[in-house]
């Protein structure tokens, strides 16, 4: 069986001016799973965690402490997680029996 990576689009990063001032390289991860992990819920639970966990690892607000470490990273967060399962739903929408990428870039 041939299998294909789909490679994820990046969008555009919606970093506030803060963010700008804090990391001006933001860290990206890709993941890369394969279609039939989400032949069940259990398998959807386990990718949606593993975008979860890397998600939370590249929306580190380096430099930061207090309350504005913890708005930054939530925000980041949000947008960032959001855009990741955004682009698990499309792919999967389209694919058929093919590997996934996941591209997770801060926002």
């Amino acid at each position: 069986m041939l299998t294909s990576t789909l490679a994820a689009l990046a969008t555009s990063l919606a970093l506030t001016p803060l963010a700008v001032a804090v990391d001006t390289a933001p860290q990206t991860q890709t993941i890369h799973f394969h279609m039939d992990d989400l032949d069940s819920q259990a398998g959807w639970d386990a990718v949606e965690d593993r975008i979860r966990t890397v998600t939370d690892r590249v929306c580190r607000p380096h430099g930061l402490r207090g309350l504005v470490a913890q708005r930054v990273r939530q925000e980041c967060f949000n947008a960032t997680f959001a855009d990741a399962m955004g682009q698990l739903n499309r792919q999967y929408a389209q694919a058929n029996s093919r590997s996934v990428a996941v591209v997770i870039a801060p926002h």
